[in-house]
């Protein structure tokens, strides 16, 4: 549950518009596929069939996960050699920097997808010493909220799943689950909805894993069945996380040192110190899916698409690009998120980033730098901002 930051130095004109020339990007990306967080014991009793086994502890990168995030490395560098904010030779080091999150997920994430990026480069990242908190990617350790949603759409979903759950009928689940000795989902809102969607993102990591369909939602469920379950962790996520104050809360800090990043690049001097110390380049940050929400909140981003149902997939970024324009500077915002298919199969090439709504923006997926930084600071909490950078060192490779 955390994100990737990459900044470069550029000079050429991209394709997004005629015109344009790239000064700096950003790029906020989730770690790999990973075991679910807890045992599988944890919800023996929410279902009928067994819960996968995974060959890593709870929690951890998989050996399918580390390669996909050195292959979208990879398809990240063919992205931004394309925008012209990376070379095709080994970068500098203080013009391309991947800072990873603290958590063994994110580091091994971290190392794989900058092996991808500059292959042979031995280009690294920056991370807190041991598992010392980054205050870029949890501020603090009560940012959460359990706020439950009340879309239509979630509530069909929560009936899914429960139905998925113990292969009953709507209307029969609650005597299969009597007759089974098996629980029902909570009743309360609230604790239904965070059980479903992290019950849903399990389900989906064992898809993503490539474990066998018969492993696979217990052998019930396909990938459209999936991709219709997985609205429950973008539910939960839109309503606990995304979601003011909940966002502000959490996510405050690494907005202000993103758009002190893109302000810095531009030629103005933001009060909080920026993530590329040479003003201009490329940054990766390597996060969660928490940070993407947080982010979506603080800049009121949305990129919903029905095609790639799951907003907050393994390796799913976030990009901000720099460009100057016309002598004024703009701010392309766009998503690159892997669908489920993609992530089964490792292959990436098929990406294409898309435009990202912005809040107060005309124009879709790009904005204004001036007019992106007045509206995020509508949202953010002065609060929880630290002006300095946390203290990180280059990791040496993983054994």
């Amino acid at each position: 549950m955390r994100a990737a930051l990459l900044l470069l130095a550029l000079g050429v004109a991209t394709a997004a518009h005629a015109g344009d020339v790239v000064r700096a990007e950003v790029v906020l990306i989730r770690h790999g596929v990973r075991s679910p967080t807890k045992p599988a014991e944890t919800y023996a009793a929410y279902a009928r069939g067994t819960w996968p086994a995974w060959s890593v502890a709870p929690g951890m990168l998989t050996a399918h996960g580390k390669d996909g995030m050195r292959a979208i490395g990879a398809r990240w560098r063919t992205e931004l050699v394309a925008d012209g904010a990376l070379a095709s030779a080994c970068p500098d080091a203080d013009r391309v920097v991947v800072i990873g999150d603290s958590t063994p997920r994110n580091r091994e994430s971290s190392e794989a997808f900058s092996e991808g990026l500059a292959p042979g480069c031995h280009l690294g990242y920056l991370a807190t010493a041991g598992d010392e908190n980054n205050a870029l990617f949890h501020y603090r350790k009560d940012d959460d909220d359990d706020a439950p949603s009340t879309s239509a759409q979630a509530h069909a979903a929560l009936t899914a799943l429960q139905s998925l759950l113990l292969d009953c009928g709507a209307l029969d689940c609650a005597s299969v689950a009597k007759k089974d000795g098996k629980k029902l989902l909570p009743e309360a809102p609230a604790e239904a909805m965070k059980l479903a969607g992290t019950l849903s993102e399990n389900l989906m990591l064992a898809y993503a894993e490539g474990l066998p369909m018969s492993a696979v939602a217990f052998g019930r469920g396909d990938r459209s069945t999936l991709e219709r379950l997985i609205l429950l962790h973008n539910a939960q996520f839109a309503a606990g996380k995304k979601a003011m104050p909940a966002a502000a809360r959490a996510g405050s800090n690494l907005a202000a040192h993103i758009l002190g990043t893109l302000q810095a690049a531009a030629g103005d001097k933001p009060s909080v110190a920026p993530l590329l110390a040479t003003g201009r380049g490329v940054v990766v940050l390597v996060g969660h899916d928490t940070n993407l929400a947080n982010i979506a909140g603080v800049f009121g981003l949305d990129w919903h698409d029905a095609a790639r149902p799951d907003d907050y997939s393994p390796g799913g970024a976030l990009s901000f690009t720099l460009v100057e324009r016309d002598g004024h500077p703009f701010v392309l915002v766009r998503q690159l998120m892997p669908s489920m298919d993609d992530l089964r199969a490792n292959r990436y090439e098929g990406m294409k980033r898309g435009p990202v709504h912005v809040a107060g923006c005309p124009t879709m997926g790009e904005c204004p730098l001036d007019t992106l930084v007045t509206e995020a600071r509508k949202r953010l909490d002065a609060n929880r901002i630290d002006n300095a950078l946390p203290s990180m060192a280059k990791q040496a490779s993983m054994p």
